[in-house]
């Protein structure tokens, strides 16, 4: 039982993080789930369109437009393994915007069995993080938020405890279009680890730019990861080599462009009406550390899109992790103002 939990740990950090996983805490607090934004590689933090679901991954995103909003997604991963989220957004007047919001990442049945292999019975093993937000707006360039994360894991009769918290602020210039964000995310403390040792929390520091075409109705998007540790490299066996005279292992060290390449997630969204956009997104430390070593492969690529149907707008994403692997997304969001009667909301979900 205890190797099907440590293998489990190991899956958890290589699918949500890939080589960085499995070196903190709850790294699924860093796993995209709302379509739209795993549909632009998870690089959203600088775009300031009003969905409200952008709040929950960058705090400094909240403004009066998302008023009212709710937001569910949900996205499948393999077989029993999903994960979801849910949102809703409140706007005080004089105060700010605030946000509450819940995440859980469920990994499925397992059996339980003892050191001969026998079955025991089954446990269950999931994540779950319940948030609370809050966004601020300065002026029509500057704004600012915080959220708080309480977070717990349980797998088996093993459960962990933690709490984090990200800082955001965003710049823009409205008459050009353009904005950027700088974020600190889960910075916190694990109170209850699951053994003697305390791991550290997935903290990661995020930068991100966006403008949109004054004569297109397309936003890029362009943003840095992890800018807290700049070796994102690891011991890939792939990249060694046998010296054909001396016989000795070569290993391949990764050059400046390299290293540089894999704090990079590039995005963009169409939208040619206020019922329809489309999301493009490349990770480009996904495509390096996923792809097979023999031949060429779509990794560290996304794509979204949503509808607008009546009072909903749908939205469907798919990321590609691996050969092996794609992951759905979809996600439902609505306004409780455009339940109302003789109500309109001033701005569309």
């Amino acid at each position: 039982m205890r190797k099907t939990l440590f293998v489990l740990l190991l899956f958890t950090g290589f699918l949500v993080q890939a080589q960085i996983g499995g070196k903190s805490a709850f790294p699924f607090l860093n796993l995209a789930t709302s379509p739209r934004v795993a549909g632009a590689a998870g690089g959203i933090i600088a775009n300031v369109e009003p969905d409200a679901v952008f709040g929950m991954y960058n705090p400094a995103l909240l403004t009066e437009q998302m008023h009212g909003r709710m937001s569910f997604s949900f996205a499948n991963m393999v077989n029993d393994i999903n994960m979801g989220e849910a949102m809703y957004t409140h706007y005080v007047e004089g105060v700010g915007t605030f946000l509450i919001g819940m995440k859980y990442f469920n990994y499925g049945d397992f059996k339980l069995t003892n050191s001969q292999a026998q079955v025991l019975g089954s446990f269950t093993a999931s994540d779950y993080m319940a948030q609370v937000g809050y966004g601020y707006t300065l002026n029509e360039k500057i704004s600012f938020g915080a959220s708080l994360k309480f977070i717990n894991s349980s797998y088996e009769s093993y459960s962990s405890w933690g709490m984090a918290a990200d800082l955001g602020a965003t710049y823009q210039i409205p008459e050009r279009r353009f904005a950027m964000s700088m974020l600190f995310k889960n910075i916190g403390y694990q109170f209850n680890p699951f053994g003697d040792v305390r791991d550290p929390m997935p903290f990661e520091i995020q930068y991100s730019i966006s403008n949109k075409f004054e004569h297109l109705p397309f936003r890029w998007m362009i943003s840095l990861e992890n800018l807290q540790k700049w070796d994102l490299t690891y011991n890939d066996p792939n990249a060694q080599n046998t010296d054909p005279i001396t016989g000795e292992t070569v290993t391949t060290t990764p050059g400046f462009g390299n290293m540089f390449m894999r704090h990079v997630v590039i995005g963009g969204e169409l939208s040619p009406s206020d019922n329809f956009n489309i999301q493009l997104g490349y990770n480009f430390r996904r495509s390096m550390e996923m792809k097979p070593a023999t031949r060429q492969s779509t990794a560290g690529f996304t794509f979204g899109i949503g509808l607008k149907i009546a009072k909903f707008r749908l939205n469907y994403a798919n990321t590609y992790l691996h050969l092996s692997n794609r992951i759905h997304h979809i996600g439902l969001t609505t306004s409780l103002d455009r339940w109302k009667k003789k109500s309109t909301p001033p701005n569309d979900i």
